[in-house]
């Protein structure tokens, strides 16, 4: 009896070690115990194709500058409110991330036209942390036939996530799991 005493505290001690020293990543058994059965990220494997488009400012951005970055394409409107429900979380994983090689675009498919974005961009005002903050990312004017090709079907709001290599790895469908996105973005940006 002594010896199974001992032999279970071993055990403890050893797994506390691992655990504190090694920060193993369990989120595969969240994963698998159903936690995320109201998940609405899914895997895809594809590379982001060649866009270049015109930002809210006038300048024109290429996304292949984005290369060695962790990437989180944001699909929105100004007239959706669950699109601009999630913008204080894009702004908190900006500012919580960029620092360590991760950004987050924004490709506006508003039909309300140019105007009306930059307008959005410039004047709008979103509680972060208890603080006032305006847009922190990069806002992109999107056309339909290239935003499809990024892997927008439809439907609002919508993000993809793409790999430092250039490859789109998840794609989100409707609002963000804030808990789910910090998860995924974080594995990308240890990902050799």
């Amino acid at each position: 009896m002594k010896k199974a005493v001992i032999s279970l505290l071993g055990c403890i001690v050893s797994a506390v070690i691992v655990i504190r020293y090694f920060n193993p990543d369990f989120s595969w058994f969240a994963e698998a115990s159903g936690d995320d059965a109201s998940s609405n990220m899914a895997d895809m494997s594809q590379p982001l194709p060649h866009a270049v488009m015109p930002s809210a400012d006038g300048e024109w951005v290429d996304f292949a500058s984005y290369k060695g970055k962790v990437v989180l394409i944001n699909f929105w409107t100004t007239w959706c409110s669950g699109c601009r429900d999630e913008i204080p979380q894009l702004i908190k994983l900006q500012n919580g991330f960029q620092d360590k090689g991760f950004t987050v675009v924004a490709v506006a498919i508003d039909d309300q036209g140019e105007e009306s974005v930059k307008s959005f961009v410039d004047t709008e005002r979103f509680t972060v942390d208890g603080g006032s903050s305006a847009i922190n990312f990069p806002v992109l004017m999107g056309r339909d036939e290239l935003s499809r090709n990024m892997g927008f079907e439809g439907g609002l709001p919508a993000s993809v996530l793409v790999s430092r290599e250039g490859r789109e790895v998840k794609i989100i469908r409707g609002p963000m799991h804030e808990k789910e996105v910090i998860r995924a973005i974080k594995r990308l940006l240890r990902a050799p």
